[in-house]
């Protein structure tokens, strides 16, 4: 079975006081942007854009998620990211 190893670098703003852990990002086919909960499905990127901004789609642009207005940010509110697992192997086609 083929070990997929994690695709991104941690995002470890130097002022950060906030880390946020995920598990394993989802299949590069289902990425709107290069940076962490990139499926569109996700509405992560949403709340926070209602909870920051009360604007659902402040991180969207084009029908996809804004990376360097999320990493912006997340530098700006002191958020790192990154994900629990370092290599996976998927049981199916999803972030399952």
């Amino acid at each position: 079975m083929y070990i997929e190893f994690h695709p991104l670098e941690p995002f470890l703003p130097p002022e950060a006081k906030i880390l946020m852990l995920g598990s394993f990002p989802p299949p590069r086919n289902k990425w709107s942007m290069e940076f962490f909960y990139p499926n569109f499905q996700n509405d992560m990127w949403r709340i926070f854009g209602i909870v920051f901004h009360e604007e659902k789609e402040y991180f969207i642009t084009n029908k996809k998620f804004d990376a360097v207005k999320i990493k912006d940010f997340c530098y700006k509110k002191g958020i790192a990211l990154y994900d629990t697992a370092t290599a996976v192997k998927r049981l199916r086609d999803n972030a399952s």
